[in-house]
């Protein structure tokens, strides 16, 4: 652990605290969580850019086809389409060869579209927007199957055969026939330039207000989305980027993906040089006098928390004056990639900090907190005084123990923050297995985050009172939410009867001795069980013993995984069954209302069939319209005995 004879003092600058700003130059963010950036070129989006969203909106003229490395372009009144990978064979080095082909041969063009706008695949279904209409082809447009009467110019094929048509900021639904369903009005804002649709009939929709880009998903009512929600349910197409010129797609090669670019009309084109001026490529801000309270204070130590994406970088300065006063050669500026060290500097009250960040205008630096630790105090203030005599050396000293003190503060903290490792509602999803290891839990495939994290939660009141039934229904119920049945089978022994070979009606008989275990000069041959172990005169205690039952209603779980689950949390010297109801009861048999037994009416006697009726056996006959005990009339239904008698 670090040893230091003071509790040492820290500021924090971050959105939170403050970030003390004074001077700001093409910086933004001070006021967010998502910490201090550099400023965008332009207006700055709130949102998404377009570019960003283009692998899963492509342009209204693109679409992917059913297969990988299939696209559909719309060029003029033409429809293109791209495949490499037909036959499984990667594109030629000429990437120019096998461009787009029309999806129609000249001469069996239908010339149906006249000016089309967007164009949607799914499948092997295709759809085109033209001119107030949109046409669905099944077979890649070997067939056409429907012209939808709608202007809009969004659309999207859904797994069910259905059209999804977008116009303005309503969303129309069509059959595969192009009869209208439904209406439905998301609530957006802005225009719908996008539709997608997911796993789970879900929808998701791209809009655009102002420049601002906007994600929604639902169904019928929709809620705002982000970048990173998409990403996680639907996988991106191969469309690289998209601008008035062209576009250019990822395309497998024979070294490895390869980028082809194209212009709108089908043709190659060279690859267009990285896009530049997104972001501005410097940005500096300077803080006030940041006052830490103390007279002529030793500042100790400077840590950055910073994100760097490649190609970026963050230069942080420092200054300590007594009065506020300090000359342009006194700053003290980190090295280049240092984002953690001390402050040799003179004492002073007064710490300002000056940040440069710039990158190549592609990407920024986001720079989520500065910490600014004072006063010093280090390891060196528990050295005997003849350590610190030289001033010279009692700086070096201090220094030289800083390392050691930081590695030992890192430690310090992940012990600190060690119970938060052991929080099932704080880890992540992939850190629940490791932590169930430590309570000697195991996990079935099927079981989800959430049953995960209420099992690692329950266990240590599983532990304490386990070997007990309610702690094995408690586990039941946590994993397959019904509250089990348990039957412990020593309450069933039937040892005894009254009547036959009895002295009186009162009178108990033992069942004999020979019955229950095989005996020499007693047990008839196959009349009883052969044990070799335990004691004979104590069947009557252990046959049951050490052993139970466990009932749950049809159709609550699956029989192997109960039963699983039992033999990890049953007694090890206990012996458990599980048993599942059925639809009905047997009479003489013991039920459990709930688990086996349900109050049902009789089903109708039905003479013939496949399952034919036993009478007096299988059914009942039931009462005729005239009520009962009028006797038995063809046609009539009557129940013989209860209601009615044969005359």
């Amino acid at each position: 652990m670090t040893c230091v004879t003071t509790v040492p003092t820290f500021r924090l600058l971050d959105d939170l605290v403050g970030w003390d700003e004074d001077v700001v130059a093409d910086l933004v963010g001070f006021t967010g969580a998502a910490g201090v950036r550099l400023a965008h070129t332009g207006t700055t989006p709130d949102g998404p850019t377009r570019a960003e969203l283009l692998p899963w909106f492509p342009d209204p003229r693109l679409a992917p086809g059913c297969r990988p490395c299939a696209w559909y372009l719309i060029s003029g009144d033409r429809l293109l389409r791209r495949d490499t990978s037909s036959g499984g064979r990667p594109l030629p080095r000429d990437a120019s060869a096998g461009g787009w082909q029309p999806v129609w041969p000249e001469h069996c063009d239908p010339r149906v579209l006249r000016a089309p706008a967007a164009v949607a695949a799914r499948g092997h279904r295709l759809a085109v927007a033209d001119s107030g209409r949109v046409l669905v082809w099944r077979n890649e447009g070997d067939r056409l199957i429907a012209v939808i009467p709608d202007p809009g110019v969004a659309i999207a094929l859904a797994a069910d055969d259905q059209v999804l048509v977008a116009d303005g900021d309503v969303l129309r639904r069509y059959g595969p026939d192009g009869c209208l369903q439904e209406t439905i009005s998301p609530g957006v804002e802005g225009t719908i330039i996008g539709i997608r649709t997911g796993p789970g009939a879900l929808i998701w929709l791209l809009t655009e207000d102002q420049g601002r880009c906007r994600i929604y998903r639902g169904r019928r009512r929709f809620r705002p989305a982000d970048l990173a929600e998409l990403a996680a349910a639907l996988p991106p197409s191969s469309l690289v980027s998209a601008d008035d010129t062209g576009f250019c797609l990822l395309e497998p090669g024979p070294d490895g993906d390869m980028t082809t670019c194209w212009t709108w009309a089908g043709e190659p084109r060279p690859e267009p040089p990285p896009a530049t001026g997104r972001y501005a490529a410097e940005g500096t801000f300077t803080t006030t006098l940041i006052d830490s309270g103390i007279s002529r204070c030793r500042w100790h130590r400077v840590r950055i928390d910073v994100t760097l994406p490649a190609d970026t970088a963050v230069s942080v300065s420092i200054v300590v004056s007594e009065d506020g006063r300090f000359a342009d050669t006194d700053w003290q500026t980190a090295p280049p990639g240092v984002t953690d060290f001390l402050v040799d500097q003179p004492p002073g009250r007064y710490l300002t900090v000056r940040v440069r960040l710039s990158g190549d205008t592609s990407a920024t630096p986001v720079l989520h907190r500065i910490r600014l630790d004072f006063p010093r105090a280090t390891s060196a203030d528990l050295l005997p005084a003849a350590f610190r005599q030289d001033p010279a050396a009692d700086d070096f000293t201090e220094r030289f123990l800083s390392l050691f003190d930081a590695s030992l503060g890192e430690i310090d903290r992940v012990i600190e923050r060690y119970t938060a490792l052991l929080d099932p509602a704080g880890v992540p999803d992939q850190a629940l297995p490791w932590l169930a290891g430590l309570l000697g839990l195991s996990f079935e495939a099927g079981w989800d985050s959430d049953l995960r994290r209420a099992l690692i939660a329950a266990a240590p009141e599983l532990y304490r009172r386990r070997g007990t039934p309610w702690a094995l229904a408690e586990a039941i119920r946590l994993v397959f939410g019904v509250t089990p049945v348990i039957d412990e089978l020593a309450d069933d022994r039937h040892w005894a009867q009254v009547g036959a070979g009895a002295r009186g009606l009162g009178a108990v008989r033992l069942f004999s001795r020979s019955s229950s275990r095989f005996r020499l000069d007693g047990s008839a041959l196959g009349a009883a069980p052969l044990r070799s172990f335990g004691d004979p005169e104590t069947d009557p205690l252990t046959e049951h013993a050490h052993r139970f039952r466990v009932l749950l209603p049809n159709g609550t779980a699956e029989l192997g995984a109960v039963r699983r689950l039992v033999d990890q949390q049953a007694p090890a010297h206990t012996r458990g069954s599980v048993r599942l109801g059925e639809t009905g009861f047997v009479v003489g048999s013991r039920s459990t209302v709930g688990v086996d037994t349900a109050f049902v009416p009789l089903p109708p006697p039905v003479l013939g069939g496949a399952h034919p009726l036993r009478l007096n056996h299988d059914g009942v006959l039931r009462p005729g319209p005239r009520g009962a005990r009028h006797g038995l009339r063809i046609g009539e239904v009557s129940a013989v005995g209860i209601h009615t008698q044969v005359s």
